[in-house]
């Protein structure tokens, strides 16, 4: 149905601007292109200091992440140490194993040998060692090669018997070297130990550390990827608000016109029917503007005002809480606040499922949110009227509940956790 009080108010602001008053209100909009004007420069500006933002932190978390990259180069440098010394030890271990296998056969190979010279030694003594002073050697012997030393140094063991003690005293010395060497090992295997348990002390330092950086820095990034989000959401749609405005623009120029040529119609017709004078019709000032409390924008859904604008207690991530809240269930129609042209229609981080309109009215730019929507029926770019559905309530994003969290922000959007911003308090709108 055509609400008769708009197409009144329209054919009278056409006819006026006929009847002569198009210079005044070609300066109203211009004042009211300054104004616009100015608002894309606020716009601007705020996408430079994103920009720079999001460029110095980029910049903080490279620096941090090349110190991590520097901690990963001594770590693999101590990784490295590590393994080499327990490679080393292994290796030692080894060694150890095979000095005392060897050491063992060396004593067993003795063994037989002594058997068999004790055997040689009583044959000798049977066969004409009569003469040999037995206990001089035994007894002054220190042990079984000692005496067996003695006796071939004083020429008591015949030649063909030689061989069998010479064996014997060199599996001596190879057993005593074994012995030695063994030793030796077994101590560099306790330094090694040591310098391994060193190694791996600062291993663990080194991981502790890295392990610190690295969950500092990856809290970084997730805050960094948050408010580049939020920064890069805002660029976007500062950008799309700029089209916004120059189309909400165009699309009210395009109504003046054809409010133009309803008027002239109309009173050409009144002319010929009635006579009827155009000044009997509401003043143009009443159709041009729009008015500065109730009214200027409606309640855009019905439900329950669960949260206010203002101050808030921080504990869901925010002081100051920018909009209302309307509870509701899920599903409930939610619609255009006022007449203006969609900037951003879609899922976007925090706000889940949004919409976001721009208005220009009287020259002055306002922008309404209407965020955690389950669905969104319009799209951006798209023109919409007041009380013209453009979704419906639900609990998408950053939401505990079914709800429409509903901004107006007097000019651009801007958000800011803990103040105002650019916000205003809906309720005073309604």
């Amino acid at each position: 149905m055509v609400n008769l009080k708009k197409l009144a108010a329209t054919v009278t602001l056409g006819a006026l601007l006929i009847s002569g008053t198009t210079p005044s209100y070609a300066a109203s909009l211009t004042e009211k292109q300054k104004k616009v004007q100015q608002q894309q420069q606020q716009n601007n500006s705020k996408q430079s200091r994103a920009n720079a933002s999001i460029k110095k932190r980029e910049q903080a978390i490279s620096k941090e992440q090349q110190e991590i990259n520097k901690l990963d180069a001594e770590l693999q440098d101590v990784i490295n140490d590590v393994a080499q010394k327990k490679a080393e030890i292994r290796a030692t271990q080894q060694k150890i194993a095979a000095l005392q296998k060897q050491i063992k056969q060396y004593e067993a190979k003795m063994k037989a040998q002594e058997e068999l010279m004790k055997e040689r030694m009583a044959t000798m003594q049977k066969n004409g060692g009569g003469s040999i002073d037995w206990a001089e050697f035994i007894f002054g012997s220190k042990d079984f090669g000692d005496l067996l030393t003695r006796m071939i140094t004083a020429g008591t063991i015949q030649e063909n018997d030689k061989q069998i003690f010479e064996e014997y005293q060199a599996t001596k010395e190879k057993l005593a070297a074994a012995q030695a060497e063994l030793k030796a090992e077994r101590d560099a295997l306790v330094k090694q130990k040591e310098e391994l348990e060193q190694r791996q002390k600062t291993l663990n330092k080194k991981m502790k550390e890295r392990a610190a950086k690295i969950k500092k820095l990856n809290a970084e990034k997730v805050k960094f990827e948050s408010k580049l989000m939020s920064l890069q959401e805002m660029e976007s749609t500062l950008k799309a608000q700029e089209k916004a405005i120059k189309a909400e623009m165009e699309a009210q120029r395009r109504a003046a016109e054809e409010a133009k040529r309803a008027a002239a119609a109309a009173k050409k017709q009144q002319a010929s029917n009635t006579g009827a004078s155009a000044a009997s019709t509401p003043t143009a000032s009443a159709a041009a503007s729009v008015p500065a409390s109730g009214g200027m924008f409606q309640r855009p859904a019905n439900g329950r005002l669960s949260q206010g604008w203002g101050a808030a207690s921080g504990a869901n991530g925010y002081s100051f809480h920018n909009g209302l809240d309307i509870a509701a269930p899920v599903g409930t129609p939610i619609n255009a606040a006022q007449t203006g042209t969609v900037t951003t229609a879609g899922w976007g981080g925090a706000y889940g499922n949004h919409v976001i309109i721009t208005h220009v009215l009287n020259g002055q730019v306002w922008t309404t949110v209407y965020a955690h929507m389950s669905s969104v029926s319009v799209s951006a770019g798209q023109r919409v009227t007041q009380g013209q559905n453009i979704g419906a309530m639900g609990s998408t994003g950053n939401s505990t509940g079914s709800h429409l969290h509903f901004e107006i922000h007097r000019g651009g959007y801007s958000y800011s956790s803990s103040s105002a911003g650019s916000t205003v308090n809906p309720a005073s709108f309604f």
